[in-house]
């Protein structure tokens, strides 16, 4: 652990130190506007359903009430849709010598999946992926610049607006979909505020999106470049898995979280004292030898994973389940259909978000033998 000279903020790095001060919430706050005294501290309506940045009890309640839409038997009933989404997005580039495994499948997949859960139209994957990649595209050198931060707002607008008008249509037209059931849910006897809704409904959207794509490139880039984990997996679907939770901690696709300290506390034993900023690295901890046999080693075969690929405490992935589901169709998929699946000499383009490490772009060579 250290300070960061140019931010201030505790920069933790151990498996075991990211996962207490994760599993503390009264600590280690996650309302972060709390730092922010006067007309920047909007407290309890800065968080309205961003879930990410609110801790319990409110956080709770919330996050009971979209969990149902992401339980093991809710996202079984999804896997024929899943299935169904994968192939025709393969289907769409069937014949080409190459295709962009980011691009053609890793992203657009958990978009369409994310839209189909919410209630959105199929029509406007195209505009949700845009939004999400005007929202995430950014270096950490360009965080101040107010052409960035001018760009970052207007997309936001435009998906909130966007949000806005499909809960005005739920909320006079309930449908069979999650928008519909967040318009009209109640929390402790109050419907939920416009605000809260669409905060909910952004989340979604942009943290299943990015979380997934990037999970599912990085677990197909590691396997192309180990040829015995391929072999493997081709031979054995049962495989997959564990191929996927090894990816995840070997990549995480959210590489760091903040916090804000409530109180004066120790880490690590190190004293931090009260309203810093604390940031606790997913990819350090993942790669903690304290930890795990060999971290530097992308091992399908590795056996008590218990990775904080997925975030750790109240925080942790709610749509984790959804996720693991996605990525192994999606390879499962890939493998049956191209026999013949290498890297190329094509250049990648990565995210350039400081918090998201995933390809934006990456070109493979297929074949169907």
């Amino acid at each position: 652990m250290h300070q960061d000279p140019a931010t201030g903020a505790w920069m933790v790095y151990r498996y075991a130190d990211v996962v207490a001060a994760s599993s503390d919430h009264g600590t280690y706050s996650s309302e972060l506007w709390r730092a922010y005294p006067g007309e920047w501290g909007k407290g309890d309506t800065w968080g309205e359903g961003r879930l990410t940045e609110m801790d319990p009890p409110r956080h709770r309640l919330l996050r009971a009430l979209i969990s149902k839409a992401f339980t093991n038997r809710t996202v079984s009933g999804l896997v024929p849709e899943i299935e169904a989404t994968v192939e025709r997005l393969l289907d769409a580039v069937d014949g080409r010598p190459e295709i962009d495994l980011a691009r053609d499948l890793a992203d657009p997949l958990p978009v369409m999946v994310i839209a189909e859960l919410i209630g959105l139209p199929f029509e406007d994957r195209e505009l949700l992926r845009g939004w999400a990649d005007r929202l995430l595209s950014f270096e950490a050198g360009e965080l101040a610049g107010e052409e960035l931060v001018t760009a970052i707002d207007q997309a936001g607008a435009e998906l909130m607006a966007y949000l806005r008008e499909h809960l005005r249509l739920r909320r006079a037209d309930p449908k069979d979909d999650l928008f519909s059931r967040l318009a009209t849910a109640e929390v402790e006897g109050e419907r939920l505020t416009d605000e809260a809704v669409v905060n909910l409904g952004k989340l979604l959207l942009i943290g299943g999106h990015v979380t997934t794509a990037c999970s599912l490139g990085s677990l197909a880039f590691e396997l192309l470049g180990d040829p015995d984990a391929l072999r493997a997996v081709r031979q054995d679907a049962d495989l997959i898995p564990a191929a996927v939770e090894e990816s995840v901690r070997y990549r995480p696709a959210v590489v760091n979280s903040l916090r804000l300290t409530t109180r004066d506390t120790e880490l690590g034993g190190v004293p931090i004292p009260a309203g810093q900023f604390v940031s606790l690295s997913a990819i350090s901890a993942n790669h903690d030898e304290r930890q795990f046999e060999a971290p530097e080693r992308f091992d399908i075969h590795r056996r008590h994973n218990q990775h904080v690929g997925f975030g750790q405490g109240v925080h942790y992935c709610l749509g984790a389940p959804l996720a693991r589901t996605e990525i192994r169709i999606a390879l499962a998929a890939l493998l049956r259909r191209y026999p013949v699946l290498e890297r190329t000499d094509g250049p990648l383009q990565y995210y350039r978000n400081p918090s998201i490490a995933g390809l934006r772009s990456f070109p493979v060579a297929v074949s169907r033998g």
